[in-house]
């Protein structure tokens, strides 16, 4: 019986080890690889919106991996100009939270403006579209070292009213300029807060109770 037992807490705690190790990423283009050359032209799963001053690419010329990167450009002589892109998700499980990351690129030969910002929002949506609650991420800037890739994170919990969720990506220049003011964006995630790692806790305590009590 005993025997047994430790056999089933076995696979469990593997079965536990495999589902917090792995978690689906549910960004249909987390590398931005299959659009075209704009991502204002809707020429691929991202949407773009924003300001009047502001516009997203895809870009072959720097990417983490892959072939492209998303490239987000303001310019002109403004405050407040700002270019999102939003991927949207039915079905998403409600009594889970989630994890959005992404990696940010400031290139020193294509600059993000000195007062620059980008963040990662998370915002739940009711059935009819309309925002019920919005989650955002520290903001990434200037004083992240240059040509390197940043990750920033931000996980979020559905409310109860919430139908579906919108992925966002916010670049933000917050006082007049002149020029471009260039951010880099690659290899984004989306994906549920893997739950059972408490369960994994306890199942290999167990293991080791039913261990310990074997040798005696």
């Amino acid at each position: 019986m005993r025997r047994n037992v430790i056999i089933m807490l076995v696979l469990l705690v593997s079965v536990m080890a495999t589902q917090v190790s792995a978690s689906a990423n549910l960004l249909s283009d987390p590398g931005f690889e299959n659009g075209g050359s704009a991502i204002a032209l809707k020429d691929g799963p991202w949407t773009w919106d924003g300001g009047t001053n502001g516009g997203s690419f895809y870009a072959p010329d720097v990417a983490l991996s892959g072939a492209k990167a998303a490239k987000v450009v303001l310019w002109g002589e403004s405050s407040n100009d700002y270019a999102y892109f939003v991927e949207e998700f039915q079905g998403i499980d409600f009594t889970t939270s989630y994890v959005v990351s992404a990696n940010f690129l400031n290139n020193s030969a294509c600059m993000f403006n000195s007062d620059g910002k980008a963040t990662i929002q998370v915002k739940w949506l009711n059935s009819l579209g309309n925002e019920i609650t919005m989650d955002e991420s520290v903001a990434f800037d200037n004083s992240y070292a240059l040509d390197q890739w940043h990750n920033i994170s931000i996980e979020s919990m559905a409310p109860t009213m919430a139908a579906k969720a919108a992925i966002v990506l916010v670049t933000k220049a917050n006082e007049d300029y002149i020029g471009e003011s260039t951010v880099y964006v690659d290899d984004m995630s989306f994906e549920a807060v893997p739950e059972p790692a408490s369960i994994l806790m306890l199942a290999t305590g167990l293991l080791g109770i039913f261990g310990i009590s074997r040798k005696k």
